[in-house]
């Protein structure tokens, strides 16, 4: 008896199904390429509103318990977010404080001790550097904290050039910081109600990972806090210089998934290495490794629980990926976001799954009725 062919194995023009499939497949991945750069491109366009925006949203998810509290306690919400934004703007001002002590005004000796750092480690390991090659280093290194220190004062504002940019930027941020706080309840509804989902699943979903968000943030700061006094403290005790500028270095590259510790770790290592000596970098390491690795995380998960649970290989990659198209803010950003987006997938799926349930359950009900 003769098989009938299968349509789909029968080539069309000379072309097979397989290579017809994987070519509409490319065109369709090609498609979507294109449609992430044109809104990377159109983003990078409006980065002055888009960036204000991005970092009141951030921030006013993180803030808003505290106007919920002063309202519950009587407070009228409009006040109460102004008083937040004075504290995010006292915050603001510290940090600043902070970079200006501890890293323009010790730049030549910061450079100094990595310079001597560098030097003691090639000479421990039997390797030759040119003069050429510490100058090259020098002066590399000196681009490097300077941006590092641009970046840390321009964390917020780092796409606006000049000082009117820069003063509408910081206008605009705390603009729409202060409507979101005032009536984050009433805008977070609408959101949820307008996201192309039924608006029980679309408020829920808003919901959590608004939640998720602060919690985050929050985890990292508490679980790195005591990384980095243990690290400025130890260099200190041991009478090492820099230890403020190494402590802010790395509380402040923290909020960088991997990327940040690994800097953090190997400039107070060679700080440590240059200053002090073999004996006094390992102590720094082990500080470091212990912190890092042992203490940090148990206070991150007391924190967070597994609510923000992903692959490091995918942590790493968003990590990257949304530094090279965003810079700090999208590094920062990109880990909790894509986390989030997957949380919100599952929360899509099981509601879908649920209505599924509930729809069959109705349908046995009326067939036994």
């Amino acid at each position: 008896m003769t098989q009938t062919p299968n349509p789909k194995d029968t080539a069309v023009d000379g072309i097979s199904p397989g290579l017809r499939r994987w070519g509409t497949r490319s065109w369709l991945y090609l498609g979507i390429f294109l449609f992430i750069m044109a809104i990377v491109s159109f983003l990078s366009a409006i980065s002055g509103l888009f960036v204000p925006l991005v970092v009141a949203v951030v921030v006013a998810m993180i803030c808003y318990p505290l106007v919920d509290f002063m309202a519950a306690h009587g407070l009228n919400r409009a006040l109460g977010s102004v008083l937040v934004i004075l504290l995010v703007m006292a915050v603001c001002i510290g940090i600043a404080w902070l970079t200006v002590v501890g890293i323009y005004s010790q730049t030549d000796e910061m450079v100094a001790e990595l310079t001597a750092g560098l030097t003691t480690l090639a000479t421990m390991l039997n390797l030759e550097l040119p003069a050429e090659t510490i100058e090259a280093i020098r002066t590399k290194a000196v681009a490097a904290l300077a941006g590092l220190a641009y970046g840390l004062t321009s964390f917020i504002f780092s796409s606006f050039s000049g000082i009117v940019g820069l003063f509408m930027g910081v206008f605009t941020a705390f603009f729409l910081l202060f409507y979101l706080l005032a009536d984050w309840h009433g805008i977070t509804a609408w959101v949820g109600c307008h996201m192309g989902l039924p608006a029980e699943l679309g408020t829920t979903v808003l919901a959590k990972a608004t939640e998720a968000m602060r919690i985050y943030f929050y985890a990292v700061t508490l679980s790195n806090l005591p990384v980095a006094v243990a690290v400025g403290g130890a260099m200190w005790l041991m009478g090492l210089p820099l230890a403020m500028p190494v402590a802010v270095i790395t509380m402040a590259t923290a909020y960088i998934p991997y990327l940040g510790a690994i800097i953090s770790g190997a400039f107070a290592a060679l700080v440590a290495l240059g200053a002090g000596g073999l004996t006094e970098a390992l102590i720094i390491l082990a500080v470091i490794v212990l912190m890092q690795n042992i203490i940090g995380p148990i206070l991150a998960v007391y924190v967070a629980s597994d609510k923000l649970q992903m692959n490091p290989i995918v942590t790493l990659l968003t990590t990257l990926g949304g530094g090279i198209l965003f810079g700090a803010l999208g590094a920062t950003m990109a880990a909790p976001l894509t986390a989030v987006l997957i949380d919100a997938q599952k929360q899509t799926q099981a509601y879908g799954t649920h209505q599924t349930d509930n729809t069959e359950a109705g349908k046995h009900a009326g067939e036994e009725s």
